[in-house]
């Protein structure tokens, strides 16, 4: 027993001493196209700010053309600033900072791809030409729909594809993204409740009843015996393109996935692996860029694990050859061409698993991923869950020894009754 209690009270130490020294942020309330005097009727840009003790980390997200998020670490005094004339005529830098940033991380998304998964992999890789159809982001029109400010601790916002092509979109039919950024320690109230801390965000994309007939102009669902079909494709999937960047000097360094096991589901049900792209930076244990996800794409708004498939990435990570796939982000906004001497990766992320009845069956995907400066945090057992492992542990060798004692006590006391009776 006293075991046990000195085990509850070196963990409790532990836990008290992590959150003594856990550091926080004081985040401000989302500021949406800031400084846009002209016609700013999509959010082009969205700017919070997380101020430290001594840096600040300017969070930036853009949903014209290519969606683009990323954040910039700088002294506490630079200001961000928007030269909008550049920045709606497409020009490099038009985005900068008072002093330049010491370091800079994000993705943008150029391009959605529909395609015929004809062997049903889930997979986008080997999918030949004619069965795929890229669909430029920039064909979308965004709005924001929500936004939120939780005091210091968390500021978020949910944009909403509102047109595509030029023509409003139906209500059910819908691309939504939410980002959020925090100011403390904690974990995401949205499953697959990743971790947060005062150095990340989160991003979290729906693909809603996304059925774009890319053939015609027309919006409508024509039912058949066993699938619906979109574009011509029988077992249709979506994909993005996904491009990955820094402000770290390439020199041959690359960025990298890694895979994580984890025997605790807890906050996860049915998951228990963990997805990491790490920066050179990163690798080397010091302040580069990450993201972080679980496995697990839902199939649900109620985000059942009964009814979800895979995120599929594809794991060569090339770096960007050329300017034509950034050009339309925030990231050529705020780097330019210097993006090519830079780190960068370019890769795919297909959603889709062997019998899962492709996308038409359920007409819904997410993806939740957090992105953050440093080292990815590290998952472990919550305090409740030492507490029953330690009981399944302790109560078992309390009852031991105490039937080992009660055993011996009656061997003993036998021993001096039969010495008596002699």
């Amino acid at each position: 027993m006293f075991l046990v209690r000195q085990g509850f009270l070196v963990i409790s130490s532990c836990l008290l001493s992590l959150v003594a020294a856990s550091s926080s942020r004081t985040v401000s309330p989302p500021v949406i196209n800031p400084g846009c005097t002209t016609s700013c009727s999509e959010p082009w840009v969205v700017h919070i700010k997380a101020d430290g003790e001594n840096d600040t980390i300017h969070h930036i997200w853009g949903m014209h053309a290519a969606p683009s998020f990323l954040f910039a670490t700088t002294d506490l005094s630079s200001e961000l600033k928007v030269n909008w004339k550049k920045l709606e005529a497409g020009e490099e830098k038009s985005i900068q900072f008072d002093s330049p940033p010491n370091y800079v991380f994000g993705f943008a998304i150029p391009n959605l791809i529909l395609f015929n998964d004809v062997n049903d992999t889930g997979k986008l890789d080997g999918i030949p030409a004619e069965d795929r159809q890229v669909v430029s982001m920039s064909e979308f029109e965004w709005e924001v729909q929500e936004t939120f400010n939780d005091s210091t601790r968390e500021a978020a916002v949910i944009f909403k594809t509102s047109k595509f092509r030029g023509d409003p979109l139906p209500n059910d039919t819908h691309i939504s993204i939410q980002m959020a950024a925090y100011g403390v320690d904690g974990r995401s109230t949205v499953l697959p409740h990743l971790i947060r801390t005062p150095d990340s965000a989160q991003f979290d994309i729906v693909l809603d009843h996304l059925f774009l007939n890319l053939n015609s102009t027309e919006l409508t669902l024509e039912k058949k015996p066993d699938y619906y079909p979109m574009s011509g494709f029988a077992k249709p999937r979506w994909a993005f393109d996904f491009l990955l960047f820094s402000t770290e000097k390439a020199d041959g360094k690359t960025m990298q996935i890694s895979k994580q096991k984890s025997l605790d589901d807890e906050n996860t049900p049915g998951v228990f692996h963990l997805d990491e792209i790490t920066t050179p930076l990163t690798q080397a244990g010091k302040q580069g860029g990450y993201l972080q996800w679980r496995p697990v794409s839902y199939l649900t708004s109620d985000r059942d694990i009964n009814f979800s498939t895979f995120p599929n990435i594809n794991e060569t990570f090339p770096p960007l050859d050329n300017i034509t796939l950034a050009k339309s982000s925030l990231a050529y906004a705020l780097l330019g061409e210097d993006l090519l001497t830079r780190v960068t990766a370019t890769t795919t992320v297909a959603f889709g698993q062997p019998k899962d009845n492709f996308y038409t069956g359920s007409n819904y995907t997410t993806w939740t991923v957090a992105m953050g400066q440093g080292s990815p945090p590290i998952e472990t057992f919550s305090t409740m869950v030492i507490i029953v492992i330690s009981l399944g542990v302790g109560i078992p060798v309390l009852m031991f020894l105490i039937g080992g004692i009660v055993i011996a006590s009656r061997r003993c006391r036998q021993s001096s009754d039969q010495l008596l009776l002699n």
